[in-house]
């Protein structure tokens, strides 16, 4: 697959980054998604005009260096579409959906990441291994809205960084990764860059692109250790309804005995299977759902920081603004005008 040069693309980038307003609203036609991807793209279906819109947004392919490439998505898809395209580079795909549900098979291998649309939206991570290039194939229904992070990291870019290639991913591995509030938070900074150009910005770009790689491969098992055990089926509908409880706020003000008696498990049996699955407490998790909803309130409704804090739990603005900025990497102040 052809793709334009590193300088190329990295100014395409910058450009986009600095001009806002062209990203909301840029028109991508089949030639547009052709000029990107290289010719191998093709439309399977359904059959359109060659000229007409069929998505609207924006979108980055950029080459952050030797080995590192970066794919960050926020698009409308205006109609039906059917993509295929060859992955030609080999290594590490770390991928972090913050929206969308488009289906997705890599060497004709589904890729569960479905993070549903709208308010009710639940960000999904997966880190991919790819130790021969593949066919990627896409579908999407009209009306559907994607915001995503891909990175690639080759065998090149393990050994610039000192680093040794993760071991024990077969070809087309899949392991999935809970990003957390902070790399929620990065990821929409990616999408969504500041205003400026030049070098500093290729820096900060390069900089939020590390802290997600860090997180997914620490929770993908870099060093190749044998996973877990498999929890029952049973044990994951439990959690899965523990998880529902928790985000849904409900849960925000009771302990954990009533939190294990409305789930009707043993406190010490749903702590222990929580951590094993998810790689944190359940009042960790809380906690980092009650900042992601205050964050989310500071964005989208531009409430006060003390509204946000209560939201958050805390008493003290301080505390919260604190604990915000530690997760966040801004203060909840910032957040509002910034992300």
């Amino acid at each position: 697959m052809s793709a334009p040069s590193r300088h190329t693309r990295r100014t395409e980038a910058i450009r986009l980054a600095a001009h806002p307003e062209r990203r909301r609203i840029q028109p991508i036609d089949n030639q547009a998604l052709s000029r990107r991807f290289g010719s191998g793209h093709r439309i399977l279906g359904p059959d359109a005009d060659p000229g007409s819109p069929l998505l609207a947004g924006h979108f980055t392919v950029a080459q952050v260096r030797d080995g590192l490439y970066m794919h960050c998505t926020d698009i409308d898809h205006l109609r039906e579409l059917r993509t295929r395209s060859a992955l030609l580079e080999t290594g590490i795909k770390v991928l972090l959906r913050l929206e969308g549900n488009a289906g997705v098979k890599l060497g004709g291998r589904p890729l569960p990441l479905d993070a549903g649309q709208g308010p009710a939206s639940r960000p999904r991570g997966a880190v991919v291994a790819l130790a021969e290039p593949v066919e990627f194939e896409r579908h999407c229904t009209a009306g559907v809205r994607e915001r995503m992070v891909v990175i690639t990291l080759t065998e090149a870019w393990f050994a610039s960084a000192g680093q040794p290639f993760p071991a024990g991913l077969p070809h087309l591995a899949i392991r999935r990764w809970l990003p957390s509030p902070r790399s929620l938070a990065v990821a929409e900074q990616l999408i969504r860059p500041p205003e400026f150009d030049g070098p500093m910005h290729a820096l900060l770009q390069e900089s939020r692109a590390l802290e997600l790689i860090a997180e997914a491969l620490t929770q993908a098992g870099e060093d190749g250790e044998a996973p877990a055990q498999p929890l029952p089926p049973a044990a994951y509908r439990r959690l899965e309804s523990l998880r529902k409880l928790l985000d849904s706020g409900q849960a925000d003000e009771l302990d954990m005995s009533a939190i294990a008696q409305h789930i009707g498990c043993n406190p010490n049996t749903l702590q222990q299977q929580f951590r094993q699955t998810y790689g944190q407490t359940i009042f960790e998790y809380l906690r980092e759902q009650r900042l992601l909803r205050a964050a989310r309130a500071l964005q989208q409704e531009g409430i006060s920081v003390g509204r946000a804090a209560e939201i958050a739990g805390y008493n003290s603005q301080g505390n919260f603004s604190t604990a915000f900025s530690r997760h966040f990497g801004l203060s909840p102040k910032h957040f509002r005008l910034k992300i």
